[in-house]
């Protein structure tokens, strides 16, 4: 089962406007073709009344002329003089006299209508041969007596006026209508591109950034939200401080007790002899790994993305942060006979010191472990004609096989076939690092295709 999409603000706001829009178009419409029909109607029997009227008055001449068979023959040939003139709708007509005599036209329309009261007029909508027809009945006091003349006229004409005059003004209003939505629909994009200017601005944010959303340019009604937003950050960014000042001085306060207890046990070391030697030494090398697991771990908690959130970039000078590892790992090399050296270039980059002091660490920790007695590990750092700078540890190690040179960043992981000692969160800092810096981790091969060449790369923007 899915849920149902969450519902759109701008297809609210277009639903809302177009929808009056559309009723307004069809409630013109119905109003207007009510308008011309009344109108065609009211010419329609405009025509009607004239027609019986004029037959009327052609029963008047006529009367005093004729006998009483000759005037339906006078009265069809008027009507067809008047249909011809007319050429579309058919006419038919036909009078009675007050005894029910029939005078001219077809008795069969008097049953059409019901017999005009008074003086006036009546008409009415009726069916005739197939055919829809407006009637009119005229009562009229001739010299043969009080005469009702009956006036049927088919509408084809009344509905063909009414039909153009309908697409006359639909037509445009449909135009106007379809304009009207797209204006509608520009500006409510137009009136929502804040609102999508904010969103985009804060999904493009990097997990990292819990900086300030700016507030000057938005509309006042988006203004609560950003308020909002950015208060939201600042507490993001003050979680992260104490998150990374607890991490320092946790630290540091494991890193003290667990080197007091090194030194102590070296020193005891020193006075005994024997297996009790042989002891201590296990005891003084767990100790040393607990340490550096400890390290580790802390580092890697540290340089987490809250991180780069509680410390601002600052400039950092590659050279000399490979002049201050050489002084701390000098003496670690030459234990493990190996040759350590560094060939620095010029190269800077924006961002943690010490974060990046964690990387370089943990590559020349790596390198010296699988190194080889006698091997060699070099450190160089320089800067490409992009801009950007870049970090190398090559050593004269096994190595890592390209199959497994993605599993070897994820945390605890150790390739078959390492070094003891290690627990497989060096590499895992050493990305976590890189991420922070945007920078890229490749791991290649060594010189003449023997050890490992870890080559971190920083983009220009930084």
């Amino acid at each position: 089962m899915t849920l149902a999409d969450p519902p759109s603000l701008r297809g609210r706001l277009l639903r809302l406007l177009w929808w009056p829009l559309l009723a307004v178009l069809l409630l013109s419409a119905v109003y207007d073709y009510n308008q011309w029909a009344d109108r065609a109607r009211s010419n329609q029997d405009l025509a009607l009344s004239r027609i019986a009227i004029a037959l009327a008055t052609r029963l008047d001449v006529d009367a005093d002329d004729t006998h009483d068979d000759d005037v339906g023959p006078h009265l069809a040939r008027t009507v067809q003089a008047m249909q011809l003139a007319d050429g579309r709708d058919r006419l038919f007509f036909a009078v009675q006299d007050a005894k029910g005599n029939l005078l001219g036209g077809d008795a069969r329309l008097m049953t059409l209508i019901a017999p005009p009261l008074g003086d006036w007029a009546v008409f009415a909508d009726t069916r005739w041969q197939g055919s829809d027809v407006r009637v009119v009945a005229l009562p009229h006091r001739s010299p043969l007596g009080p005469v009702t003349v009956v006036v049927a006229e088919t509408t084809e004409r009344r509905v063909g006026q009414i039909h153009h005059v309908l697409v006359d003004t639909v037509v445009p209003n449909l135009v106007l209508l379809l304009l009207a939505l797209g204006l509608v629909w520009l500006g409510v994009n137009f009136a929502l591109a804040p609102l999508d200017r904010l969103s985009e601005q804060v999904g493009h944010r990097s997990q990292e950034d819990l900086g300030q959303i700016p507030e000057s340019p938005l509309p006042s009604e988006l203004k609560p939200l950003v308020v909002a937003l950015n208060r939201l950050m600042a507490h993001l960014r003050a979680s992260a401080q104490v998150q990374q000042a607890f991490l320092s001085n946790a630290a540091h306060q494991l890193r003290t007790p667990l080197a007091g207890v090194v030194n102590q046990i070296e020193l005891v070391s020193r006075e005994v002899a024997g297996e009790p030697r042989e002891r201590l030494a296990g005891v003084q090398e767990a100790l040393q790994r607990m340490t550096r697991s400890t390290h580790q771990m802390l580092a890697l908690a540290r340089s987490g993305p809250q991180a780069a959130a509680a410390e601002a970039a600052a400039p950092v000078d590659l050279a000399e942060l490979l002049e201050d590892a050489a002084s701390q790992w000098l003496d670690t090399a030459l234990a493990a006979e190996v040759d350590l050296g560094f060939e620095s270039q010029p190269a800077a980059v924006r961002g943690s010191a010490w974060m990046l002091h964690e990387l370089l660490g943990n590559l020349i920790h790596n390198a010296l472990r699988h190194s080889p007695p006698g091997g060699r590990v070099t450190v160089r750092c320089g800067s490409d004609d992009s801009g950007g700078a870049w970090l190398e540890v090559e050593d004269e190690g096994p190595g890592i096989p390209p199959a497994l040179r993605d599993k070897v960043f994820d945390r605890f992981f150790q390739a078959p076939g390492a070094a003891p000692g290690g627990s497989g969160l060096g590499l895992a800092i050493v990305r976590e690092v890189a991420e922070r810096h945007q920078a890229q981790v490749r791991l290649l091969d060594g010189a003449e295709g023997r050890g490992l060449r870890v080559r971190v790369e920083f983009p220009a923007a930084l």
